[in-house]
């Protein structure tokens, strides 16, 4: 349609000088970002240090000669005296004369609760239809002096080199479909690795007995 002859004159000025192809309309449709599910990238493992090695010393009631007080054998100059109690609690919750070192144990697995949001995908973006113009010397699409690329959401201008040759046909062809992306959300770690209070013991002691004159 609407073909010119080589040399067509329009108004003192050849006809035949450019091409305006309008965008090309977007995708109809869009096909949904797919979920890929991956295992997790942290580590669920737990390990713990030893702070306190506790020893239930030897007693021995009859060298005290009193119901209200135990004699404990002599532990070394490696151990000190202590006194433990059931549950979690501060050094200030120590007898005054047990506060030379406090120590809390934790004998359960931790509390552990880690985990990820949920994944998802958001709408797709970015995605468009492409194709070629091209333009040709004969009607019958056969001699093409002229191709630009087309993408929707942009017009396409072609100037014709030289002005006022023969534009026998015009043709939009290649027309393909370019996906976009997804933004993604979620996978935010949540949770946390806090230790077990149940079972915990307190432990509060003396000052070593032993002291290193070197």
């Amino acid at each position: 349609m609407n073909a010119l002859p080589a040399g067509a004159d329009c108004g003192g000025e050849p006809c035949a000088q450019s091409v305006v192809v309008s965008p090309l309309p977007g995708p109809t449709t869009e096909e949904p970002c797919q979920l890929v599910k991956a295992a997790p990238d942290f580590t669920t493992k737990t390990e713990w240090k030893t702070a306190v090695l506790g020893c239930t010393a030897n007693l021995d009631d009859d060298s005290c000669g009193s119901r209200e007080k135990s004699c404990v054998a002599d532990p070394g100059p490696e151990y000190l005296h202590c006194v433990h109690r059931g549950g979690e609690f501060t050094l200030e919750d120590c007898p005054l004369n047990y506060r030379y070192a406090w120590y809390v144990g934790y004998p359960k697995d931790v509390a552990d609760d880690r985990a990820c949001e949920a994944c998802a995908c958001g709408p797709v973006v970015g995605s468009g239809c492409v194709g070629s113009v091209r333009l040709y010397n004969d009607a019958a699409c056969a001699s093409e002096f002229e191709k630009g690329g087309l993408a929707s959401g942009y017009e396409k201008c072609i100037n014709i080199v030289a002005p006022g040759r023969a534009l026998g046909a015009k043709a939009i062809t290649d027309l393909a479909y370019v996906p976009g992306e997804c933004l993604s959300s979620g996978g935010t770690p949540t949770g946390a690795a806090t230790r077990n209070a149940i079972g915990a013991v307190t432990f509060c002691c003396l000052g070593p007995f032993y002291l290193d004159i070197n």
